[in-house]
């Protein structure tokens, strides 16, 4: 792991740069943490939507409110072909239909992530047995695979995605799902737009259905894809408390 940037950040809280080195490959992060720390504390690994970056407004708003009001650390990295690793803009962008073309980008984003926590988890101020993730979306169609397959995941927040829909055509994510979702054994909030254009309602509540974990909460919110993302930050953060 190789810091890049100095500490800045809010009142409150430091924002650095890192990357990451997988399979030879620079993986480029962010690390929100509080101003003044004493011991170890949490660690919520974050992951991006379609179109966005490590460095999105929502990311940042996470991040700050993660270390600001909760004293935790916390932690996003560029997808593929996303951010410092691609040209992605928006989810029709034909960069973004060539991720789900490769041959594995699930497992390669699996291996991203367990690689990052790996790193994270090697910090002084990182609780390794205190870890969470959040990530809807683009952040649930990677996240969803990673936290089934990470026991080191304590809790998680996911949504915004179902097994049909215009997304899920352009994806092919589908599969990804069925195989995953009865795997998932921590307590999950699993967040959904009602009117959502990219997932269908139907389809993002069979995926909750199929949710194996025996602790799991359905939170419904008006509006389409894009909509409902401060609102709901504060909610999705105590459920994640409860765990860490």
């Amino acid at each position: 792991m190789e810091w890049t940037e100095n500490g800045s950040g809010a009142a409150g809280t430091i924002e650095r740069a890192f990357t990451v080195d997988r399979a030879g490959a620079a993986v480029p992060g962010v690390f929100w943490c509080p101003e003044h720390l004493d011991g170890a504390t949490p660690l919520v690994l974050m992951g991006h939507g379609g179109s966005g970056h490590k460095r999105n407004n929502r990311m940042v708003q996470l991040g700050q409110m993660f270390a600001r009001d909760y004293g935790w650390c916390a932690a996003s990295m560029d997808g593929p072909a996303h951010g410092d690793r691609g040209l992605v803009k928006q989810a029709t962008d034909p960069a973004y239909l060539e991720i789900w073309q490769r041959d594995s980008p699930v497992q390669d984003m699996i291996d991203d992530w367990k690689a990052l926590l790996d790193a994270l988890s090697a910090l002084d101020c990182v609780d390794a047995h205190r870890i969470g993730y959040w990530g809807v979306s683009m952040g649930t169609m990677f996240g969803l695979p990673f936290v089934s397959s990470e026991p080191r995941i304590k809790a998680a927040v996911l949504g915004k995605a179902g097994l049909t829909g215009s997304s899920v055509v352009r994806s092919g994510i589908a599969p990804v799902f069925e195989k995953y979702a009865p795997m998932l054994t921590q307590p999950v909030m699993f967040a959904i737009q009602w009117d959502d254009e990219r997932f269908d309602r139907d389809g993002q509540l069979n995926l909750y259905d199929r949710l194996g974990s025996a602790d799991k909460r359905l939170h419904a919110y008006p509006g389409v894809h894009v909509d409902n993302g401060p609102e709901s930050f504060e909610v999705q953060a105590e459920h994640l408390k409860r765990y860490l």
